[in-house]
């Protein structure tokens, strides 16, 4: 019973799945949402044995033990193909997106549908997302195509609106260990008209926790070296760059993984300010807890104006969108901070 693992935690979510199979209404393109990758990546292959399944239950669930169910569950099945970011660049560019495209449009075995699967879909490119864009209204017949991330945000809309929306959010990004740095009572200090010593000074502080969040990637990578690849570097000197090269790519995607849940709670407290400004009860706020350890003087703060609050937004976005280019950090939160914080010209007297 593969879904049966998010029965406790996913009731409702099961149950109109399944619902959907035993009616046979089965789509071709999904967007799998949540915030532990690991999970959504079970529930995609889950999933995709469902529809897979050639022998399946009377409540809709897969056997688990036809054919296509065994292959899919241990990473044999010959017509799934999966899409998956780069591991030094942690993107998927137009050129990868248009391999995948091909092996889709290849002629599946019989009885065996084909389950395209593109992890961490918010690595796509542009370029990439936009080449999606027509397999995803007309995939070729036979075949499931499942996307999942934990960002929709970095999708464009009209990837977002080709798909059924399966959510399965935990929770888990209480932002507890940002908290711990001070994260929110920086973001409270980003207003207008703080000027520009304000927003460098929030934009140095900003930079500290992104260096902090680097050493514990290095740590943490570094503490799970495997040793015997130290064995073989000292059997075959050939051998030291290439495992370097590795330990750096996993240090990378380590410290890109922290970096982005810092992403996501600057654009998670500005999006609460801006329900905040829209004069929602601090009682129905999503995080009520980014106030909690802020000074008085900074927790009492009246919201920003509506108008304010919207401009914040689309900074936001701008910093992941500089973020996501590779754009120099420190740079790209110069330029946010100092847009937050910016001073409007005094108005100039009338003309006489």
């Amino acid at each position: 019973m593969p879904l049966a693992e998010f029965h406790d935690a996913f009731p409702d979510l099961c149950r109109r799945l399944l619902t959907s199979r035993r009616a046979g209404r089965l789509g071709q393109s999904y967007l799998l949402v949540g915030d532990n990758p690991g999970l959504l990546g079970r529930l995609a292959t889950a999933w995709g044995q469902v529809c897979a399944c050639t022998q399946p239950r009377p409540d809709g669930d897969a056997c688990g033990q036809c054919d296509n169910c065994t292959r899919l569950a241990n990473g044999t099945y010959p017509e799934r193909i999966d899409l998956t970011p780069e591991s030094k660049s942690r993107s998927i560019v137009v050129e990868r997106m248009r391999e995948f495209e091909t092996r889709l449009n290849l002629t599946a075995q019989a009885s065996r549908p084909k389950i395209g699967i593109v992890a961490e879909a918010e690595c796509m490119g542009i370029e990439a997302q936009n080449a999606f864009l027509k397999t995803l209204e007309e995939p070729p017949p036979h075949t499931v195509l499942m996307l999942f991330t934990t960002q929709p945000r970095r999708l464009l809309a009209t990837i977002r609106s080709r798909c059924q929306t399966i959510a399965a959010l935990q929770n888990h990004n209480d932002y507890d260990d940002l908290r711990q740095y001070g994260l929110f009572a920086l973001l409270a200090q980003l207003r207008r008209q703080q000027g520009a010593a304000v927003g460098l000074a929030i934009s140095s502080r900003l930079q500290a926790v992104f260096a902090t969040l680097q050493d514990q990637a290095q740590e943490a990578v570094g503490g799970d070296a495997d040793p015997r690849w130290a064995e073989l570097a000292e059997s075959d000197k050939r051998l030291v760059k290439v495992i370097e090269e590795r330990q750096t790519n996993r240090v990378t995607a380590d410290y890109v993984r922290r970096r982005r849940l810092v992403e996501d709670a600057i654009a998670a407290w500005f999006l609460q300010e801006r329900l905040r400004a829209a004069g929602v009860s601090p009682a129905l706020l999503p995080h009520p807890e980014f106030y909690a350890d802020l000074p008085d003087d900074l927790r009492h703060l009246a919201p920003p104006e509506p108008d304010e609050a919207d401009e914040n937004l689309r900074l936001v976005n701008d910093l992941t969108r500089s973020l996501g280019a590779y754009v120099p950090e420190a740079l790209a939160l110069d330029a946010f901070c100092l847009a937050v914080t910016e001073k409007a010209p005094p108005p100039q007297p009338p003309r006489r």
